[in-house]
């Protein structure tokens, strides 16, 4: 059973894709990755004026 990821924003199960955030690297140069759904995506870009 694949893996389904949750979008950050809503908390809802994705089955379509919309973006992944990527955080900025800490003291390793690692980074966090979060899940937006496409209607979560929109929202924020439309807030950004991107």
């Amino acid at each position: 059973m694949p893996i389904s990821p949750v979008c950050v924003k809503c908390n809802k199960e994705l089955d379509d894709f919309g973006a992944i955030l990527l955080s900025p690297p800490d003291k390793d140069n690692k980074v966090e990755k979060y899940h937006l759904c496409k209607n979560c995506y929109q929202e924020i870009r439309y807030r950004l004026d991107i």
